[in-house]
């Protein structure tokens, strides 16, 4: 027994460079030829136990073994704390122990996240891929629209190869070329992000890889080299929330001006695509959850007062206190909660504030963690 409180206390001193606020607690039975390795085993089939609240039963049994090797040695780094349920007992073979224990889920995560376990589990987004055909002020370097339009082209396909090799569901092109026109007719130089959000929920997109230039040079003395920043969000269309913003270069030399930059294209798109996948490893399983953020959208209401009681109302739910206005008027009133259960949890609670507030709603659209309403008049 003195030798399993001495494994307690080395676990303890360790919890103070975990994150607490990210810890579940799971039971655990373990069994070794001592109490120190019953212990041992116990915390570790703990973290199993946490393992399977992350991913299907099929992709856990499919990845044990290397699941299994992942983890091992690495109870102090996951455990914040656990208590053993009574002493260890003696079975004959040797040591049976139970504890329970707070397993750093966020830190769990990364790990399955840095073993691409996440990512199969949940399937790849449905991409759709935008791009702003204007070029920076001043910027043509004596181009033709042809030019660019082949640029854009070129940048375009490279990145479809790439995403599509790695699994990827890309949205047909003509949508990303219609949304290319409709820039090309506006004076914007840059897009809100809204708007590029919008289109993506028109087609049902999960994520949206967005990417306008933002620089663009020669490069060496005889004309015949090109040189291109772009600017690459990656935005989920239902919150319009950008998830990363990356500005990426490339250069390229080739007989004339335009080969050098049509080949420059190429590889900027390549590697545009490359860092929007390693976000997506990270950043999908919580954009998919839908946990986190929701967006709510009141048709009907824009009366300060009406819309400061319903947001009210809202707050006075459990886990629902995190709220502010997203924008008002036009007859609108948009929300945004900070809530950690589920879509569904946030619609029964929308419907249950207007009931309440003797108003009627009815739900027009609903897409992942944005939901817009009609309110009755």
């Amino acid at each position: 027994m003195r030798r399993s409180m001495l494994i307690l206390t080395t676990l303890l001193a360790s919890a103070a460079f975990v994150a607490a606020a990210m810890a579940d607690t799971f039971k655990g039975t373990g069994r070794g030829k001592s109490e120190e390795a019953a212990v041992v085993n116990a915390v570790g089939n703990a973290i199993e136990m946490a393992v399977k609240q992350l991913l299907d039963d099929i992709s856990f049994k499919k990845h044990k073994s290397k699941i299994a090797g992942a983890l091992k040695g690495k109870n102090k780094k996951l455990v914040s704390h656990f208590q053993q349920e009574g002493d260890p007992e003696f079975t004959g073979a040797g040591y049976e122990a139970v504890v329970t224990a707070e397993v750093n889920m966020k830190a769990l995560e990364s790990e399955m996240n840095s073993l691409g376990i996440l990512q199969e589990a949940m399937g790849n987004p449905r991409l759709m891929i935008l791009y702003n055909p204007k070029l920076p002020q001043g910027g043509t370097l004596g181009m033709t629209r042809r030019d660019m339009e082949a640029f854009f082209d070129n940048s375009y396909g490279s990145m479809v190869d790439v995403f599509v090799e790695r699994g990827f569901d890309v949205i047909d092109k003509k949508s990303a070329e219609s949304f290319a026109i409709q820039v090309a007719d506006t004076h914007e130089i840059d897009v809100d992000v809204n708007k590029a959000a919008a289109y993506g929920l028109k087609y049902h997109a999960d994520l949206i890889v967005y990417y306008q230039t933002v620089g663009i040079g020669k490069e060496g003395y005889s004309g015949g080299g090109a040189k291109i920043f772009l600017r690459a969000q990656l935005i989920n269309p239902t919150t319009s929330r950008i998830i990363s913003s990356k500005d990426v270069e490339s250069q390229a030399y080739a007989g004339s001006l335009q080969e050098a930059l049509y080949r420059a294209a190429k590889d900027v798109g390549a590697k545009i695509s490359n860092l929007m996948i390693e976000n997506i490893k990270v950043n999908w399983k919580r954009e998919k959850s839908g946990g986190g953020t929701f967006i709510v959208v009141l048709d009907g209401v824009d009366d300060a007062e009406e819309a400061i009681a319903f947001r009210d109302k809202l707050k006075s739910y459990q886990g629902m206190d995190n709220i502010r206005d997203r924008e008002s008027g036009g007859g609108k009133t948009t929300i945004e909660i900070k809530f950690g259960g589920s879509p569904d949890d946030v619609k029964a609670a929308v419907l249950k504030a207007a009931r309440e507030l003797g108003w009627k709603l009815k739900l027009i659209r609903s897409e992942g963690s944005r939901s817009s309403w009609k309110r009755a008049q």
